[in-house]
Formats: C-alpha cells, sequence, structure tokens
C-alpha cells in the first residue's frame, strides 16, 4: 500500500479500518473517503514514539473519521474536507484538525 514517498492512495472505508504497523511504518500521509461515519484504529502506542502521520478525509459528503489509540479511545475527528496531523511520543497518540483548503 506504501508509495515511495509514504503517501497512500485514496482508499474508501467500507467499515471499522486498522492501520497495521508495516503501514505506519512506509507511509505517513493516508487519504480517506470514509463514505458514512468511520473509524479507523491506529497501531499500539509503545512502538510508534515519534511517528506522526498526516490522515485527509477526502469525503464529498458530512462524513466523519473517528481516529482512535488501540484501547478505543477517540484521538480526534475529522469530518469531510478536514486534515488530522496524529502524533505518538510513544505513551499516547495526540491529534490536531484543520481544514486541508
Amino acid at each position: 500500500m506504501g508509495h515511495p514517498l509514504g503517501v497512500a492512495v485514496l482508499e474508501t472505508l467500507t467499515g471499522t479500518r486498522v492501520l497495521t504497523q508495516a503501514e505506519v511504518d512506509s507511509t505517513n500521509v493516508f487519504t480517506f473517503d470514509p463514505d458514512g461515519a468511520r473509524i479507523l484504529d491506529l497501531p499500539a502506542e509503545a512502538d510508534n514514539a515519534g511517528i506522526i502521520l498526516y490522515i485527509h478525509n477526502a469525503a464529498s459528503g458530512a462524513e466523519v473519521i473517528t481516529i482512535r489509540d488501540d484501547a478505543a479511545a477517540t484521538v480526534c475527528t475529522p469530518t469531510q474536507a478536514e486534515t488530522a496531523i496524529v502524533a505518538c511520543d510513544g505513551v499516547s497518540w495526540r491529534g490536531l484538525v484543520g481544514s486541508a483548503a
């Protein structure tokens, strides 16, 4: 799934999606069309100290992606045309959401 520049192509979510450790190790920019309200789970914090991910919601309507840590706690919720920046310190994932425009 990874691209040589660390950018994943647009992916339509059809249900809850879990980012794997291999994906996070090779890719830091993800673009999803949630196709409805969807959940995106991040991998374990202990394996991701120093990791920063950019997650763009490319929905054409008011559809939210709930980004959660591996304990199912909400980190952030980008909606249509918003981008989340999530960072891990090895203990917690933290997120910021802003307009992509």
